[in-house]
């Protein structure tokens, strides 16, 4: 077999490999790893992380050139070598900011790294989370065409012995038509099917890549939903530390822009060269800034900074409250959707059954119609169909309180 791989490979037409249906983890991990929005951020965090080093260190060296009182009247007029006093000059300069604004230079590139860190983890979370959504969409359309395909059948079968017994003078025209209308009814349930399985396919690979001709399965997810659990990690949500980030890049600001109040100084050393007759020249010095005028210059700025992170902060506490009231919601939900599956699956899916049982018994007694039993199997269908939209509805709100709070899948 693998000889002939091989083989196959090098005429160019390797055999088609079998692809196993892609799962409900391996989708989650792919959006992680792969989604284009986590690639993004992965992006800025390598990129912030190489500029933590480069922070701390002192501007490049500056190289000084020059001529000095060169004679511009005269007769030695532009002559660099006919006056005592010209002079042409190389150095070096070299600034050298205060000790506290490079450590807090370093800090703000520090918190600006920890800021894209946690946007890398919103960005993945997000991934996660919509990769789950399409998923589920596209698992339970399966789930939901494969119903409808078998009571097309059931219908088709119908309607072939309606035909058949109006072929021979027995049956009802009424009947006939009946059957065939629920069957159209039914094949345009499956064309809209289809057409939010492709939806869902699609947008799913807008976060994992590529699906090919890989189906969607084996089975659905199941979670271990413990209200309690995802309130104590509600604190620990990717928003929540994206929010704590974003106040210590804000808090590193205002550090940065305190120590601009500290004065900063450079040095500088120069050769000056001039006539043969003459001694060369040493210069050497250096500077000082002079932050004389605080409360106009560097007072505003750090007024401003603490502005923003007062900001950060207002920002952490409404994501929080957000995000409680967002999983209270969804906890209620997830509540009262699991009573009404229940229900549903308990009460009154067996009630319709029976009732198809009944319609169906009737009309081979000839009691009933074959309307009868038509219509008790479409009840039949549609509280199929309803549990199918509560199960999605489950699954749906039992990944986004497993993804986003932290649970773990069972």
């Amino acid at each position: 077999m693998r000889f002939a791989w091989l083989c196959g490979c090098v005429m160019g037409v390797a055999p088609m490999a079998s692809a196993d249906p892609l799962t409900f983890a391996e989708a989650l991990g792919r959006a992680s790893a792969e989604a284009p929005s986590v690639l993004a951020r992965r992006a800025d965090t390598e990129a912030a992380r190489l500029l933590i080093k480069p922070a701390g260190e002192l501007p490049d060296p500056q190289l000084a050139l020059g001529v000095q009182n060169l004679p511009v009247t005269g007769p030695d007029r532009l002559e660099l070598n006919r006056d005592f006093m010209t002079m042409q000059s190389v150095g070096v300069m070299q600034e050298v900011p205060n000790g506290e604004k490079r450590e807090a230079r370093v800090l703000k590139a520090t918190a600006d790294a920890g800021t894209a860190r946690a946007a890398l983890d919103v960005a993945r979370l997000e991934a996660r989370l919509e990769a789950a959504r399409w998923w589920i969409e596209a698992y339970y359309g399966v789930e939901e065409l494969r119903v409808l395909e078998t009571v097309l059948r059931e219908l088709d079968g119908l309607v072939e012995a309606t035909t058949a017994s109006l072929s021979a003078g027995s049956g009802s025209a009424d009947a006939a038509l009946a059957a065939r209308l629920e069957a159209s009814r039914i094949a345009d349930r499956m064309t809209d099917t289809r057409l939010r399985i492709a939806a869902a396919r699609a947008e799913l690979e807008r976060w994992v890549g590529p699906l090919g001709t890989d189906d969607i399965g084996p089975a659905a997810p199941s979670f271990d939903i413990q209200p309690n659990m995802l309130r104590l990690h509600l604190e620990h949500h990717v928003a929540v530390a994206l929010a704590l980030a974003e106040i210590a890049q804000a808090r590193a600001g205002v550090d940065l822009a305190r120590a601009d109040r500290n004065s900063d100084w450079s040095w500088e050393v120069m050769y000056q060269k001039r006539e043969p007759a003459f001694s060369d020249m040493v210069s050497f010095g250096v500077r000082f800034s002079l932050p004389l005028f605080q409360s106009s210059r560097q007072s505003p700025t750090i007024d401003a900074r603490q502005a923003e992170l007062r900001r950060a902060q207002a920002d952490r506490d409404g994501v929080l409250r957000q995000h409680r009231a967002h999983l209270e919601t969804m906890l209620a939900d997830y509540a009262a959707t699991r009573e009404r599956l229940d229900r549903l699956s308990a009460v009154q899916l067996p009630l319709a059954r029976q009732r198809q049982a009944v319609a169906e018994a009737g009309q081979a007694a000839g009691t009933a119609s074959l309307a009868d039993t038509i219509n008790a199997r479409t009840a039949v269908l549609e509280i199929d169909l309803q549990r199918f939209a509560l199960e999605r509805q489950l699954t749906q709100l039992g990944a986004t309180l497993t993804i986003e709070h932290g649970e773990t899948m069972s």
